[in-house]
């Protein structure tokens, strides 16, 4: 079996040709000539979430693909908005949630929200991405969190952002060869225990993140060497988990809203 440390090189070297492969692949191709041809006809949250096809497409764009489900839930998040700082998506733990309303800004852009390259331009190169990393997560979950955490590092500025991301802190504890159980551990001590192995700056960095990369994957491959991790693994990138600070009844609550009320 090819190392993981050399298939995430193969996919990597020419990303763009490689999307551009994916991109061609026809379920893929059907889905984004559909989403690109109707999802400018959309002008209200109502239509956006009763048209299963864009919404589907919209939420696996933005990492969202496991809730989409949720349709009660995420009504809400775009009737709120992110302009408010009490609005549920500049609560919800998890920032994806705050991005996906940001760019479906229907609270503040009304039906002009559909045309904004966050919901146009964006969410394709977002989903052929995402799409990508799900094809190779079929064959080696270890490059899928590799080519995430690579695409999500910048990003990620507090230690808290890789203990509120399960794939990132999976990223981490392998890397570090530290123990699942850890996560058990009171919050102020698993902080401290992470700022032990890394420093935040050294994401901004790219020659660093790389470094990181290559330490995860020949890590990966000596934990894995024997097993197969795909269902353990495909957990890591289900944002249906509860939320922080929401509790589960006020969660299963917003999932039950009815799409007409």
């Amino acid at each position: 079996m090819i190392s993981t440390s050399t298939r995430y090189q193969i996919v990597t070297k020419d990303l763009a040709r490689t999307k551009a492969l994916v991109e061609k692949e026809p379920v893929t191709k059907r889905e984004i000539e559909y989403y690109q041809a109707n999802i400018k006809n959309i002008k209200t949250i109502d239509e956006f979430i009763k048209n299963d096809r864009l919404f589907k497409f919209a939420m696996k764009a933005y990492g969202l693909e496991d809730m989409a489900y949720g349709k009660g839930l995420m009504k809400k998040l775009l009737q709120e908005g992110v302009s408010n700082p009490l609005s549920m998506a500049n609560k919800m733990s998890n920032p994806l949630y705050k991005e996906f309303a940001k760019a479906f800004d229907f609270a503040a852009k009304g039906a002009a929200a559909t045309s904004a390259a966050g919901a146009t331009t964006d969410a394709v190169a977002k989903f052929v991405q995402i799409t990508l990393e799900k094809k190779e997560g079929d064959q080696n979950q270890g490059v899928q969190i590799a080519m995430y955490f690579k695409r999500k590092a910048s990003s990620v500025t507090t230690t808290m952002g890789f203990l509120a991301d399960k794939a990132l802190l999976k990223f981490v504890q392998t890397t570090f060869g530290i123990p699942e159980a850890a996560s058990r551990a009171d919050l102020d001590i698993q902080v401290r225990n992470l700022e032990k192995h890394l420093n935040i700056k050294d994401l901004q960095d790219p020659k660093k993140v790389d470094k990181l990369i290559q330490r995860f994957s020949a890590m990966w491959d000596v934990n894995n060497a024997s097993t197969t991790m795909a269902a353990p693994v495909l957990t890591l990138f289900d944002q249906s988990a509860v939320q922080e600070g929401f509790s589960v009844d006020l969660m299963m609550s917003i999932a039950k809203l009815r799409l007409g009320g």
